[in-house]
C-alpha cells in the first residue's frame, strides 16, 4: 500500500469515528454532544432512520443531525448492526444519469428484525440505492406498514418512496420522489407532484438531497403535531 493511500484511509477512519461519536448514539442512550440550550418542543422523541447498503450519505447525515438539533433521538436502522457504506450521488453533464461515488460510513444501531415500531414517534427513509434492497426485507415492510396504518410521521426522500408503495397501497395519495421513478410512483396509483416536498397527511416525501432544507422543516412540523 502506498504512503498516500495509507494516509487517505487513516483520515477516513478518523472522520468516521468523529461523526459517529458526535452524531450517532446507542439505542436508548443520550446524545453525545448537546446543542446550546433553547426551547425544543420535540425533545425526547425518537425517530427511526431506515437505511440500507449504499443509501445516500448526505441525506442520511443531514437528517440525523437535524433531528439531533431539535432534541430528537435518531436511531439508525439497517438489516444488520454494523459500519455501513453510504454513497454520494451527483450529476455530471457528460452523463445522462447521476453518478455514484463512495461516501462516509455510518454505524447502524439496530437491525430491522429487532425493531418494534411502537417504540418510535416517526420514521424517515433517505434515498440512494438502499431503498431498492430495503423493500425486499419483510421486516422493513412490517415497520413501514405500521407507520402508514397508524398515520404516524413517515418521511421518504428520493428513492425512499419505493419502500412505501412496496409496503402498502398508495392509490390516490399525493407524493413526490426522484424524477427517475416518477413512472413507478404513478403506476403504484399515487399522484406524482413535481415540487420539493409533498405533505399528505402524516406522509412527507421529497425529490432528493437538494430539497433537504425544505423537507426537514415540513417533516419536523408533522412530527410536532403527532403526540
Amino acid at each position: 500500500m502506498s504512503e498516500e493511500k495509507a494516509k487517505r484511509i487513516t483520515r477516513r477512519r478518523a472522520m468516521a469515528a468523529s461523526v459517529t461519536a458526535a452524531g450517532v448514539v446507542a439505542v436508548g442512550g443520550t446524545q453525545a454532544m448537546a446543542a446550546p440550550r433553547r426551547k425544543r418542543p420535540l425533545e425526547g422523541k425518537r425517530v427511526l432512520v431506515a437505511i440500507g447498503e449504499f443509501s445516500e450519505g448526505l441525506e442520511t447525515y443531514y437528517i440525523v443531525y437535524r433531528l439531533m438539533e431539535e432534541g430528537v433521538v435518531p436511531v439508525v436502522a439497517a438489516a444488520d448492526v454494523k459500519s455501513l457504506q453510504m454513497v454520494v450521488h451527483d450529476f455530471d453533464p457528460q452523463y445522462s444519469n447521476y453518478t455514484e461515488k463512495p461516501g462516509y460510513m455510518i454505524q447502524t444501531q439496530v437491525a430491522y428484525r429487532d425493531v418494534n415500531p411502537a417504540d418510535y414517534d416517526g420514521l424517515v427513509i433517505p434515498g440512494g440505492r438502499g431503498p431498492e434492497e430495503m423493500r425486499q426485507n419483510k421486516d422493513v415492510l412490517r415497520i413501514v406498514g405500521y407507520f402508514v396504518d397508524k398515520n404516524l410521521p413517515l418521511g421518504a426522500m428520493c428513492h425512499g418512496p419505493q419502500v412505501i408503495y412496496a409496503a402498502r397501497p398508495v392509490k390516490g395519495r399525493r407524493m413526490t420522489a426522484y424524477s427517475g421513478i416518477k413512472v413507478d410512483v404513478e403506476l403504484a396509483g399515487a399522484k406524482y407532484i413535481d415540487q420539493p416536498t409533498v405533505v399528505d397527511g402524516a406522509m412527507v416525501t421529497s425529490r432528493g438531497w437538494p430539497d433537504l432544507p425544505d423537507f426537514m422543516p415540513k417533516f419536523l412540523a408533522v412530527l410536532a403535531r403527532k403526540r
